[in-house]
């Protein structure tokens, strides 16, 4: 078994998921990155990642699945205790939840059970 700190945004991904199932909503991991291929040529991987310059505007959450009924659900997970600051980061993160929440989907910042 696969042990996860208390306290840590780990956990509180795991807490959120969890809560989720229970739920009837299925949400699964987003990495997103980019990476160098076997032939040099640099591959972006995640969603809302297809260029640079788009993914500095848009980060898109760390959890993306499906609630019954097929509305989207996206969350952006933090440890426990975290505030929004405003960093450029953050303010990437929230225009994501933005977006989805102007298209009729379920997004928001998480930070372990309770906050689904």
């Amino acid at each position: 078994t696969h042990v996860v700190a208390q306290g840590s945004e780990a956990g509180a991904q795991q807490a959120v998921r969890l809560e989720a199932a229970s739920l009837g909503i299925v949400l699964w991991r987003n990495n997103s990155g980019a990476l160098q291929d076997a032939e040099g040529r640099w591959v972006r991987y995640g969603l809302c990642n297809d260029s640079k310059q788009l993914n500095e505007r848009f980060k898109s959450a760390d959890l993306v699945g499906v609630r019954p009924g097929g509305q989207f659900v996206a969350r952006e997970v933090k440890a426990p205790g975290w505030r929004y600051t405003g960093t450029p980061r953050e303010e990437a993160q929230l225009r994501w939840l933005e977006l989805v929440r102007t298209l009729g989907g379920d997004a928001q910042f998480a930070t372990g059970k309770g906050t689904l």
